[in-house]
């Protein structure tokens, strides 16, 4: 960003201080349940054509987390059975990296006017707040994807619909290190004023 700018007010500032924070770097403590509760809460501030409420985030914490590494696992075995198994139990290790992994879904209307994509986006949206919320918390956050994601018996293992949408995995802890923040680049490749021909 240009230093000849003038300071950005303080929620700005924030937005441009945002960074991922990796699993390897997140500790205990996760976020307590009324940090939970302000990031759903702002969450639930996306733009949502139509007021269908799409959001929906499963917690996973604590043992819980050994389970879903059962499930993760596998999932990854009956994708891939040929799968070794030290590459079955990195799997499954993968929620026990950070304190708390949360599962961000959509649950979608298929027979709605709203087209589903929109819905995606909104609960797409939703997840961005919710990762911005914990940041201004003090808490380190990182949005995954996997393939599992897309096993049928995964979204069911976790209580989503047949119908919903899995769309990542939040990683979530306090910082081990200063949080990373890394430089901004120009923002003037991303953008451009269109005018009439």
């Amino acid at each position: 960003m240009p230093d000849s700018l003038p300071a950005p007010p303080p929620a700005l500032a924030a937005l441009l201080a945002r960074a991922s924070v990796p699993p390897r770097q997140l500790g205990e403590p996760g976020p307590d349940p009324a940090a939970l509760d302000r990031a759903v809460a702002a969450a639930l501030c996306a733009p949502d054509h139509g007021g269908l409420r799409p959001w929906r985030f499963v917690f996973v914490a604590g043992a819980a987390r050994v389970a879903l590494g059962e499930v993760l696992a596998a999932s990854l075995a009956r994708r891939e059975p040929a799968t070794p198994p030290e590459r079955l139990d990195l799997e499954r290790a993968k929620p026990l990296r950070a304190p708390l992994v949360i599962a961000a879904g959509a649950a979608l209307r298929h027979d709605h006017k709203i087209p589903v994509w929109e819905q995606e986006a909104s609960a797409a949206a939703g997840t961005m707040n919710l990762l911005n919320a914990l940041d201004a918390q003090g808490y380190g956050a990182i949005w995954l994807s996997s393939a599992a994601l897309r096993d049928p018996a995964v979204k069911l293992a976790l209580g989503f619909a047949e119908t919903d949408a899995l769309l990542g995995w939040i990683y979530v802890g306090t910082p081990m290190v200063d949080r990373p923040r890394p430089a901004r680049t120009d923002p003037s490749p991303h953008r451009r004023w269109w005018a009439a021909p």
